[in-house]
């Protein structure tokens, strides 16, 4: 009778996964222009974190607000991804000039690359709050640095879902497809739990040392 309760583990679980579902959905239509999906983005997180403190999803006419509203500011951190993303994948996958400055290159995009995947997916979380882009990149680095271990779950529960969710939706029968289509939104909700707690562990860390 428990687990049919209406406060049960099943109805829970279903609710949970109906809403991961229509947001990840909404996410994927909203961020289908590409200029659009940094908005988009920071839209799903917003729904997670609504959904997490009992608050009402946002509406279609609150949606097309807030896309209008962080569509250019959230180009510049998305525009920072990109370009460190780029220079990373050029300096291991480019032309190798050999010698010393060769394995330089090299070791400086590889410690690029890592602090990138370290840092990427909470400075979106952070700038969803505080729309600024050297703030988030910074609250992020000094985070990722305090907690690596809880970045670094972050970082691989990103790039999981993204490897997953092809073969999930085409090679797992039938709870493939339900399982990759609430994997963004799902996954959304780890990477702003695994940040709220590493702020708050730093914010006790600091007023520990006053």
């Amino acid at each position: 009778m428990t687990l049919f309760a209406p406060d049960g583990a099943l109805l829970r679980g279903w609710s949970r996964w109906w809403f991961w579902a229509w947001t990840s959905c909404c996410w994927l239509l909203l961020s289908l222009p590409l200029v659009t999906a940094p908005a988009a983005t920071l839209w799903l997180i917003a729904q997670q974190r609504r959904h997490a403190r009992g608050e009402a999803a946002l509406g279609p006419a609150e949606t097309l607000r807030f896309l209008g509203r962080r569509l250019l500011p959230s180009l510049p951190l998305a525009g920072c991804h990109l370009g460190v993303a780029a220079l990373v994948l050029i300096g291991l996958l480019g032309p190798s000039p050999g010698g010393a400055y060769g394995w330089l290159v090299l070791t400086t995009s590889v410690v690029a690359g890592v602090t990138w995947l370290l840092v990427a997916p909470w400075s979106v979380v952070i700038f969803e709050r505080t729309g600024r882009t050297a703030e988030a990149l910074r609250t992020a680095y000094l985070l990722a640095l305090s907690r690596i271990e809880l970045a670094l779950s972050a970082s691989v529960a990103v790039i999981a879902a993204a490897v997953a969710a092809p073969f999930l939706a085409t090679g797992v029968p039938y709870l493939g497809l339900p399982a990759a289509i609430a994997l963004p939104g799902a996954t959304a909700s780890f990477v702003i739990v695994l940040c709220d707690r590493a702020a708050a562990v730093r914010v006790l860390l600091r007023k520990a040392h006053r």
